[in-house]
């Protein structure tokens, strides 16, 4: 293989050791919620709300990185504290039947960046803007595959390896062949995921120059950048050996796709390759039990997963993104799409959600999955965007509770024929979330959740503001209506949390604690004994006793 690639990628990499910021850590992204942008289709420079954009005809349509940094406002009104954007590095040039390279995935030089979404100096503006927020900066990485236009030609014959930087050379990449099985993985790792239209040479990730230039490249951007976190794309594809190599290399989090719906398969990954995955076994789950009306597919998916995967709480929950249908185009049913961003939201992993579904956008595929969001328009008094504020307004407020509660695996305390019920936390100030399939036409009836609180204790339904008491028998008797999801949470701990009218702070767990502890009617609800289930007496007991240990901060 040639060398001076693997020189010009040294030197890149001692450079970056000046001044070099690390990525934040596996464990620092678990209570992170993740809103998901295409650049190219999220936010204009000029600001423009009318700005045309042919979705079907695949073009560049002007999204830059200088127009996130003007959003962010946007973002962060839904209370997200981590954005994800689009592959940085420069793509290949030209058009093709179905479109340009909009979407960053088709690489040509990776130490150049996409000058369609900025310059050099607009990303450190967005990398830098995002961290005087408080938010981490999440980079979508391709490290399977280049790109080269063979409009029709074979690309067996046809390609000119000596265009790609820096993998200027056939002998860094996979002799040509088509994936024919896609659930074949030894054909995934070593044929091109392309066609005879775009082809995309497969990067030879087994062998040590490929894997060096890729590893130097990618702490450099990481170093200069301020990157938090990368997500591989096509990490299927990639040698999987390479993967720990990688991971270990470069630093920080990961998360790698593996689209499969199999739990065995992704949670094999994450055993021995990556330290996260894009839960798509969670996913496929998600999709038929809200849409397909089998609540009960969902509660086994999370057991299976529970049982393989080594840290649930690292996998990214999602229910769209760029590369599937809109969760709207399967069921537009505004009752339904709460209940799944709420479980979405609020159930074991990292939260992440595609722009536009705020919005309710209804694409059924790619591209048509991939709008112009400023045509749709930036609405924050829509359904989902006011959902997603207070759903999110929880959720960091009790990781700020509860440093354990990351960790901490939901259990299921109720399944009905259309409901399913978890708590997460430390028990006395844990979250309860009730999700069901009913849709609009869900009549309104009381469902009674046998454990929950203690008895007498007062808790708050988050989305509606209402107040409950638990009753003597320690049941939560929860007011179901019209399909919508409930969440609980004590209303002793509501301060700080920035719902039903308590105001945003850092306040703790231990001053709370105090606080309550002078008022007699908190005192005796909080302090009630509480009437538990004998299967969830460990679990409760064991919340516990972490929580007196290291959940007090």
């Amino acid at each position: 293989m040639v060398s001076t690639a693997l020189l010009l990628a040294s030197a890149l990499s001692a450079a970056s050791l000046i001044g070099s910021t690390l990525a934040a850590t596996t464990e620092q992204w678990k209570s992170r919620s993740v809103y998901q942008v295409m650049t190219d289709r999220f936010a204009r420079t000029d600001g423009s709300l009318t700005y045309p954009c042919n979705t079907t005809e695949g073009l560049y349509c002007g999204g830059t990185w200088r127009g996130t940094i003007d959003m962010l406002d946007y973002i962060q009104g839904m209370n997200f504290d981590a954005v994800m954007i689009s592959p940085i590095m420069e793509n290949i040039a030209g058009r093709v039947s179905y479109g340009e390279a909009y979407h960053g995935y088709w690489p040509l030089d990776l130490y150049n960046l996409n000058s369609h979404f900025g310059t050099k100096q607009d990303l450190l503006d967005l990398s830098d803007a995002l961290h005087e927020r408080g938010m981490y900066l999440l980079v979508d990485m391709v490290i399977n595959n280049m790109a080269y236009i063979t409009n029709g030609s074979n690309p067996a014959t046809t390609i000119d390896y000596s265009v790609f930087t820096p993998f200027n050379n056939s002998d860094y990449f996979h002799k040509y062949c088509l994936i024919t099985d896609w659930n074949n993985y030894t054909d995934a790792q070593t044929c091109q995921t392309g066609d005879d239209i775009v082809a995309l040479p497969h990067l030879f990730t087994a062998h040590d120059d490929v894997q060096t230039l890729l590893e130097d490249w990618s702490k450099d951007i990481v170093a200069t950048y301020g990157i938090d976190g990368l997500r591989i794309d096509a990490a299927k594809s990639v040698y999987p050996d390479f993967l720990p190599i990688y991971v270990d290399a470069v630093g920080g989090f990961m998360t790698g796709e593996v689209m499969d719906s199999r739990a065995s398969i992704v949670c094999d990954y994450q055993t021995n390759y990556l330290p996260s995955l894009p839960n798509y076994p969670l996913y496929y789950s998600i999709i038929t039990a809200f849409t397909e009306g089998n609540i009960s597919v969902l509660l086994e998916e999370i057991n299976e997963i529970k049982k393989l995967c080594p840290d649930p709480a690292a996998m990214a929950v999602f229910t769209e993104n760029q590369d599937i249908i809109r969760f709207a185009s399967a069921d537009d049913d505004m009752a339904i799409a709460k209940n799944a961003v709420a479980f979405t939201i609020l159930f074991d992993g990292v939260s992440m959600i595609y722009q536009g579904q705020e919005q309710h956008l209804k694409g059924s595929s790619t591209p048509t999955n991939r709008e112009a969001l400023w045509l749709a328009g930036y609405n924050t008094t829509s359904e989902l965007y006011l959902l997603l504020k207070n759903l999110n307004a929880i959720r960091k407020h009790a990781y700020n509770l509860d440093n354990t509660y990351a960790d901490q695996q939901s259990i299921n305390i109720y399944q009905g024929g259309s409901e399913l019920a978890f708590w997460k936390g430390t028990y006395g100030r844990q979250v309860i979330m009730v999700v069901n399939n009913q849709g609009v036409t869900g009549g309104a009836y009381d469902l009674i959740l046998p454990q929950s609180y203690g008895a007498g204790a007062a808790v708050t339904e988050v989305l509606t503001c209402e107040n409950y008491t638990v009753n003597d028998l320690s049941q939560l008797i929860v007011k179901m209506d019209a399909g919508l999801p409930r969440v609980f949470f004590p209303t002793a701990y509501m301060e700080g949390s920035g719902i039903c009218g308590y105001n945003y702070s850092n306040v703790t767990y231990s001053e709370l604690k105090l606080k309550n502890a002078g008022d007699s009617s908190s005192s005796s609800s909080l302090g009630a004994t509480s009437t538990v289930a004998p299967s969830l007496l460990v679990s409760f007991l064991l919340s516990l006793m972490v929580g007196a240990f290291v959940g007090t901060a």
